[in-house]
Formats: C-alpha cells, sequence, structure tokens
C-alpha cells in the first residue's frame, strides 16, 4: 500500500504503538468457512471465505457477531 500524504511521517504514525493486535484463525462456522479472530473472553467473527453467496445473505453470520467463547 502507498499513502501518499503531505503530513510527515511522524504524524501519520503516531499511535501506531499502542494499537492492538488479535490473532485471527480461519475455521468453519455454522458450516461457512470464516475468519475469527481472539477479542478478550470471545471469538469474533471477521470475513466470511465462502464461495456461495447465499451465505452471505444469511443472518446469524456476519462480521462482528459472537460466533464461540474461548474456552
Amino acid at each position: 500500500m502507498i499513502l501518499y500524504t503531505p503530513m510527515q511521517l511522524e504524524l501519520v504514525l503516531a499511535g501506531l504503538e499502542q494499537m492492538k493486535h488479535y490473532p485471527e484463525r480461519k475455521t468453519t462456522v455454522n458450516g461457512v468457512p470464516a475468519l475469527v479472530r481472539n477479542v478478550g473472553d470471545r471469538e469474533e467473527l471477521v470475513q466470511l471465505l465462502s464461495t456461495d453467496p447465499q451465505d452471505y445473505l444469511r443472518s446469524d453470520i456476519y462480521p462482528g457477531v459472537t460466533v464461540m467463547p474461548v474456552r
């Protein structure tokens, strides 16, 4: 990615050290391949990886939904 900006690099990258990184992994959620991440004590769906257009119309799986508790 290229970022064209007249701002100083220090201002653009300010606060980058404080950003939290949540590890992501591929799994299956209700029979649909998906990317999930651990956020504290829960797992949140980040992205659907399905090639079936009908999976994107389902109301039970969408980005941001809690899919299962982390054990």
